[in-house]
């Protein structure tokens, strides 16, 4: 099995001058735990409601006044649409990430979570998770 077996898309991105309140109210008004972050259209980074939680609030920050690109996740670790299962699995253990985006020749085209992952192939998360 591949890896765009299994990813979910729509991706939904975000600019890296995009304010984290915009960021948060798309993640909430759409039900979703990430946005990809992107520089110039190309993807960059990602944010998550931990990045939210732990370097915004968790700082006594104003949402209104951080943008993007100063809590995202970067580098980027992503896996290209054809690589087995089994590699993103491994990806994901080494680098302690929940998401995966996927892209294909420089262009997001989806990402795989562990969700994704637990749901298709759980042996495979099971072996380098636990």
């Amino acid at each position: 099995m591949k890896v765009k077996d299994i990813m979910s898309r729509p991706i939904i991105v975000e600019d890296e001058g995009t304010l984290v309140t915009k960021v948060a109210e798309d993640m909430e008004e759409l039900g979703i735990g990430s946005v990809v972050v992107t520089k110039a259209g190309e993807p960059a980074g990602i944010i998550t409601e931990r990045d939210i939680a732990l370097k915004v609030l968790l700082k006594n920050k104003r949402a209104s006044e951080v943008k993007a690109r100063e809590i995202m996740s970067s580098p980027l670790a992503t896996i290209e649409p054809e690589a087995p299962v089994e590699e993103a699995c491994k990806l994901a253990a080494r680098k302690r990430i929940k998401r995966l985006p996927v892209v294909e020749n420089g262009v997001l085209v989806g990402i795989v979570s562990i969700r994704d992952l637990l749901t298709r192939k759980p042996e495979y998360v099971r072996e380098f998770y636990f």
